[in-house]
């Protein structure tokens, strides 16, 4: 999963030992290595494995869509969802 870095922080890999990672820098890593790092980071939007749009409840406000962020259109277009999935989150109400 991709996660949204929050904070500037150092940590300690078995493979490229210290790195530097900066607040807004976007990672990818486990769940499981997530929950360790739970105050430091956010997860991102994503789309699983059926199709489906998963925004975690936690991501940056700009994805949530409940709380006046961007459409769900437009994070859909932004995770590079194919136009299959675009139909599928297709509004019978709007343009959208």
């Amino acid at each position: 999963m991709k996660f949204e870095v929050v904070e500037d922080f150092k940590i300690k890999t078995t493979s490229k030992g210290i790195i530097e990672l900066s607040r807004g820098q976007v990672i990818e890593i486990s769940p499981a290595q997530a929950q360790k790092l739970a105050d430091k980071i956010r997860p991102l939007p994503h789309i699983d494995h059926s199709g489906t749009l998963i925004i975690p409840f936690n991501s940056p406000q700009r994805y949530c869509w409940w709380q006046k962020g961007q459409s769900i259109r437009d994070t859909l277009r932004e995770l590079g969802a194919s136009d299959e999935i675009l139909k599928r989150y297709k509004s019978p109400y709007s343009d959208n």
